[in-house]
């Protein structure tokens, strides 16, 4: 069975990534499998389809390949979404872009069509970053359940801390001095192929930065883009 940490691009579905493999590598049910480009997923599915047991993968995009497992009941998903201005925000300073490039090249578009073909498959949990980050120990013990999986309270707790900011930046700065690293989709950004952490993966992530990051008129263009979904998930 296949295990999708299909967030939100910028949104923490690399931290839940990390958990999500911890939790099903301890419990002796499957491995990780390393990120390959949305369309070798039907290579890497062939590949491993002899193998046992989960495997836990990380996706952004959905494609009809990924979305056939689901409907073969043959995958989970763990997903997770955060305010599109933060997200925008957050993609400009990891990939040195602007916004206007980001927003005319469909990067919002995209944002919206993969939360929408993600989060209408079964067995799909959805979290929301803002609420995710308050509680990261509570959100250990979420995909935990979901995934028929059950600690003690402490173990929840645990987990979580050893996902925060600064140990995660200890694994970036690890895999550096490792040079274990990948190509990303962007050539010149390299990846950790165990943890999926970026050499660039963390900044601020602070929550509505926005307001200080974008112009009123950039603000104002996006969410004439994306506004609807904005206060349909509670962002004024």
């Amino acid at each position: 069975m296949w295990i999708f940490c299909c967030g939100m691009q910028r949104s923490g579905s690399t931290l839940q990534f990390q958990i999500t493999a911890q939790l099903v590598e301890a419990a002796g049910l499957g491995k990780r499998v390393e990120w390959v480009k949305p369309e070798l997923f039907g290579k890497l599915r062939k590949a491993l389809a002899d193998e046992p047991g989960w495997k836990v993968f990380k996706m952004h995009v959905c494609t009809d390949k990924m979305a056939d497992e689901f409907h073969r009941q043959n995958a989970m998903g763990v997903y997770v979404y955060r305010d599109l201005r933060d997200v925008m925000v957050s993609m400009i300073r990891k990939y040195d872009t602007t916004f206007e490039t980001l927003l005319d090249g469909g990067f919002v578009d995209d944002c919206l069509l993969h939360y929408q073909r993600w989060t209408s498959l079964p067995r799909v949990l959805v979290s929301k970053y803002e609420t995710m980050m308050a509680d990261l120990a509570n959100e250990v013990e979420r995909i935990a359940a979901h995934l028929g999986i059950t600690l003690r309270a402490e173990q929840y707790r645990q987990i979580a801390a050893e996902h925060n900011m600064a140990q995660q930046k200890q694994r970036i700065e690890a895999a550096k001095k490792d040079g274990n690293l990948r190509r990303g989709v962007v050539d010149s950004v390299r990846f950790d192929p165990y943890t999926n952490l970026h050499t660039n993966h963390i900044h601020e992530g602070e929550i509505g930065g926005w307001q200080a990051a974008l112009a009123p008129e950039q603000v104002a263009r996006l969410e004439a883009q994306a506004g609807n979904w904005l206060r349909a998930h509670g962002y004024e």
